[in-house]
């Protein structure tokens, strides 16, 4: 019978530090299993009786201690961790006579790798568990990790882990969470995704309950405990780096821990923290300075120069650093950073990535400078450029040990463009990128590439962003302190995040600042690339930036209460819809939608449902049956098909009967969501591009029907490029169009999902 060693109770944290202190004072930063057992109990675990007997030592204490009629012998040597392997786990009887044996075959024939110091051998409780059945041991895992601090994972365990890993869809073999973001609840919660809960609760289809939630509940608070205490930013002296239970099994209606790995290190000296504060002076600078501009040729500096004056800044703010000019187009220019007449909110770096940490080390001396923006590659992401960035480092961490408040963004960056700042530093032609009027929008991208985040600008012409930050290397500037300081602002409604590499402990707090924007209403994006060992590679090539475990960050993050895009595609999908119908209604998932192609109907009635987004076919009301059936009869198709949802409209269908139709889905109460699809090459629709700007046009229609409406309504035009023209006047509306209806449903879906969690 197995010993009730302890119940849910609070951190016995003194213990937990005298283990590892006593550890660490050998030498080694790897506990011995008896010693995992010990800070396991101290957290509130379960753990079976054990006994250490040393090389040498008489085992007739342990067969006393532990007192079952049979044991497990496991190998005790800091140096090996997987001890099956090597002949180092076995069972006996519980006797002096059959231990000793056992022990002394297993010291003899355990191989003992150079430097490896065999204590002994421990002799454990041999566990009776209630169920030996698939699913039915758990692991529970709590690591380190360089972006999100301590993660918690949870799942099948024993034998099976790696193999239901392989064939399951994600989140039913093993789940990730943050122990520093989700309380022991919420870890429950996240956990009874998995199968491994299924199996422990009973709700397989012929399964019996093994523990109950009230089991399992200490048992996550006990690893959510030991992440929060021995994490970097935690109280204790040490970083649990890994601390594994592989497998807990189910003996007796309670959960024990049959095996278990832990490593831990030194805690590290925090880095310097940035002044966040600078961030409104980058991002609505009083005044701007601007390295790197060429009198003559129309250089990358030029270019900048140009667009911040083209996006009504100041020009008498402006001040241009070049040699021997007093002025270039009307801006006044000084000879080098120390003649800067003041401390400039932002300066702007457009030099050869070997001229950049001079000057940044000038703004540092004189103190010329709030927020340096730093456009140039060519530094850690180019071999035997570390040295610059090192450099460029050296004179960001003087500058915080003078107090100053400068920050720096990039290198290898875009840069901005702030339209509360009046200012855009993207070195790009406005004939390439035109700019469109901003009225007020609430959009903030930030994106560690400069090309994503222009790329999607050029997708979506319309869209006029309130912030498009590229971030580049992080060197100084984080995305999660630019992500942070936008949730912070009651203007902006959307923030869209494309991200390759975190810089250490950034990604939580990415997470952080996610969950404070989306407990305040705002939609949050999030694209991680480096999903693959290949994308980590074309990553860290790109950037400099290590691309961490994608699995934990999506995890992470979508709990935060981000969307997590997988593909570019829904990336800019998402965006489309969150920027043009944010502020909408999203009441549920009953959906109404019309079409004037038969294949669409289907396939939309075929794409009500995805990986993890859900929508229903609306129960009409009579009214609105009634409504649809007169306007398919003023459109001659009456007698061709029936009222349904979804409706088939017939080729015969023109933009007046599409107007109708689209009135009785909206004034019905039982709608929540409208998908309008049409093909446009019929002859009864005006969507040529000489057509469109008709009142007759569907887009003009529209433009009637929407502010009568709170509901949202998403449009697809499946055709080709010469209808461009029609899909942009429909978006000039505010409606988003996709050009395929099963895409239109799916990216709809998911993010009407995210709607109503929050």
């Amino acid at each position: 019978m197995m010993a009730a060693r302890t119940g849910l109770r609070r951190l016995d944290a003194r213990r937990v530090d005298a283990i590892l202190g006593a550890a660490a004072e050998e030498g080694r930063f790897t506990l011995l299993e008896h010693e995992v057992y010990g800070v396991l109990e101290a957290a509130g675990c379960r753990v079976p009786r054990a006994v250490l007997v040393p090389v040498g030592g008489s085992p007739e204490a342990a067969a006393c201690e532990i007192g079952t009629a049979r044991v497990m012998l496991k190998v005790a040597a800091p140096g090996i961790a997987h001890k099956t392997e090597v002949g180092g786990v076995a069972e006996s009887a519980n006797d002096p006579a059959a231990l000793r044996a056992g022990i002394d075959t297993m010291l003899a024939t355990v191989p003992r790798p150079a430097g490896v110091e065999v204590r002994g051998v421990l002799v454990v409780e041999r566990v009776a568990v209630d169920d030996v059945g698939p699913g039915s041991e758990s692991l529970v895992a709590l690591r380190h990790t360089r972006e999100f601090g301590p993660v918690i994972t949870m799942g099948v365990g024993g034998v099976d882990t790696e193999l239901l890993a392989a064939v399951s869809r994600p989140g039913q073999a093993v789940v990730s969470a943050s122990a520093a973001l989700q309380d022991a609840p919420a870890l429950l919660e996240t956990f009874r995704s998995t199968l491994a809960w299924r199996r422990l609760s009973g709700s397989t289809r012929v399964g019996r309950r093994l523990v109950d939630d009230a089991e399992i509940l200490p048992v996550l608070g006990a690893f959510r405990a030991l992440g929060e205490r021995y994490a970097d930013d935690g109280p204790g002296a040490w970083t649990i780096v890994e601390l594994e239970v592989n497998p807990f099994a189910a003996s007796g209606g309670r959960l024990v821990a049959l095996d278990g790995l832990l490593t831990f290190r030194p805690k590290g000296r925090p880095a310097a923290p940035r002044p966040s504060e600078s961030l409104g002076a980058v991002l609505r600078p009083r005044s701007i300075g601007i390295v790197g501009v060429s009198v003559h040729g129309r250089n990358v500096g030029r270019i900048i120069l140009d667009n911040i004056r083209a996006a009504g800044f100041d020009p008498d703010r402006i001040v241009v650093v070049r040699p021997g000019c007093a002025e270039i187009d009307g801006i006044a220019c000084v000879d080098s950073v120390r003649d800067l007449p003041e401390r400039m909110d932002l300066v702007v770096v457009a030099l050869s990535a070997d001229q950049v940490p001079g000057i940044v080390e000038e703004l540092v001396e004189h103190d010329r400078a709030v927020g340096v923006i730093v456009i140039p590659g060519g530094m850690a992401e180019k071999t035997g450029g570390e040295v610059l960035e090192a450099r460029l480092a050296d004179a960001i961490r003087t500058a915080r040990a003078r107090g100053l408040p400068l920050v720096v963004n990039g290198g290898n960056c875009l840069g901005i463009v702030s339209r509360p700042g009046r200012y855009d530093t993207l070195f790009i032609p406005r004939s390439k990128l035109p700019v469109p009027e901003y009225r007020g929008g609430g959009v903030a991208i930030v994106s560690q590439s400069g090309a994503f985040m222009i790329t999607r600008l050029s997708h979506l012409p319309w869209l006029s962003p309130r912030y498009a930050i590229s971030t580049g290397n992080q060197v100084d500037l984080t995305i999660g302190d630019f992500v942070a300081h936008l949730a912070g602002d009651p203007a902006v409604t959307t923030i869209a995040v494309y991200v390759e590499g975190f810089r250490e402990g950034d990604g939580l707090r990415v997470a952080r600042a996610v969950r404070e924007a989306v407990q305040g209403g705002r939609d949050v994006l999030f694209y991680k690339a480096g999903r693959t060992a290949e994308g980590r590679r074309a990553t860290a090539g790109h950037t400099a930036s290590i691309a961490g475990d994608y699995d934990v960050c999506e995890s992470i993050v979508a709990d935060a209460g981000a969307i997590v895009a997988r593909t570019f595609d829904e990336f800019q999908g998402l965006l489309k819809i969150s920027a043009l119908l944010g502020a909408r209604r999203w009441r549920g998932r009953r959906l109404a939608a019309m079409s004037n192609a038969g294949y669409e109907a289907v396939g939309i009635a075929d794409s009500l449902r995805g990986d993890g987004w859900s929508l229903e076919l609306a129960e009409l009301a009579p009214t609105t049956r009634a409504a649809l059936g007169e306007a398919l009869a003023r459109g001659h198709a009456g007698t061709l098909v029936d009222v349904h949802n979804p409706i088939d409209l017939t080729p015969m269908a023109d933009d007046g009967v599409h107007e109708d139709v689209l009135r009785a889905f909206l004034e019905d109460p039982g709608v929540d969501l409208v998908v309008c699809s049409t093909i446009p090459l019929t002859a009864a629709t005006a969507t040529l591009p000489d057509e469109i700007g008709g009142e007759g046009s569907l887009p003009a229609r529209l433009a009637r029907l929407l502010p009568a409406t709170d509901k949202p309504i998403v449009a697809s035009i499946d055709s080709g490029p010469l209808f461009d023209p029609l899909a942009r006047a429909i978006e000039a509306q505010g409606v988003p169009v996709f050009r395929a209806a099963d895409a239109a449903l799916r990216t709809a879906g998911r993010y009407l999902e995210s709607r109503l969690r929050r």
